[in-house]
């Protein structure tokens, strides 16, 4: 059996393709496989990542035929592993940005909305399919990324949206031709692997993090931070570098 995700990594951009035909479901060897790579891509520093499917899918969640065979606590199980993968996407110290090369439907939605950034092809669609599966998805991550109304939308109907539809509702950043989604896909992440890492995974963090508190604590812990990275090299080579004229070399310190 071949492995259901083809990881490859150029420079500092790691790429995680699925690849478990037709649809790119959601399986046990897939789960696994992913939360590996993103391991490995921490422990080496992998700076941003691509995460995409193979073929006519991006991900059209889980495998309901290995969902009908399970009892009551190995289904809880299962949706556990789920939100512990999704957990590592959203964890991960640098930029996850998912291109949309199709249906990301039901656990492919929620795939997509553990990423930082989504980009889309032409071809994508997306759709909380919970409703029509007697389910809940999606809820906790639509709606912090779009708000209430679209979150009640999208997942209260089930319906599926294709691209245009889905940058004008926030749900992705951008949309392009399908032949040009990888080259897009490469630009976002390239874009976020040349800037400062501790940066990156501060902000990350900030955005996440201050979103729940009132704007004065969360105006007081951005300024936190603020200090503690002004005082990292990386913050001295960006001053040096625009004072010269030239591209800063992060590091990471």
């Amino acid at each position: 059996m071949s492995d259901p995700v083809r990881v490859a990594v150029e420079g500092r951009v790691g790429t995680l393709e699925l690849d478990h035909p037709p649809l790119n479901l959601l399986t046990d060897p897939v789960r696994a496989a992913l939360r590996a790579a993103l391991d490995d891509f921490r422990a080496r520093g992998v700076r941003a990542v691509v995460l995409t499917g193979r073929g006519r899918a991006f991900c059209a969640g889980a495998d309901l035929r290995d969902e009908a065979a399970l009892g009551p606590e190995a289904a809880r199980a299962r949706v556990d592993a789920d939100e512990a993968l999704c957990a590592a996407l959203a964890g991960y110290p640098g930029a996850v940005i998912a291109a949309l090369n199709g249906p990301a439907l039901g656990g492919g939605l929620e795939l997509a909305l553990a990423c930082d950034l989504r980009v889309a092809a032409r071809a994508a669609t997306l759709a909380g399919v919970g409703v029509a599966l007697g389910l809940v998805v999606s809820t906790a991550r639509l709606t912090r990324l779009c708000g209430e109304a679209v979150a009640k939308d999208l997942l209260l109907t089930g319906r599926t949206v294709g691209a245009e539809e889905a940058l004008a509702l926030g749900l992705v950043a951008a949309v392009v031709d399908d032949a040009a989604l990888p080259a897009e896909a490469r630009r976002w992440a390239d874009t976020v692997a040349s800037r400062a890492p501790l940066s990156v995974q501060a902000n990350k963090a900030a955005l996440v993090h201050c979103a729940r508190l009132p704007l004065a604590e969360a105006v007081a812990w951005e300024r936190g931070e603020w200090a503690r990275l002004q005082k990292t090299r990386d913050h001295k080579e960006a001053l040096e570098a625009f004072f010269a004229k030239r591209a800063p070399e992060f590091t990471g310190a």
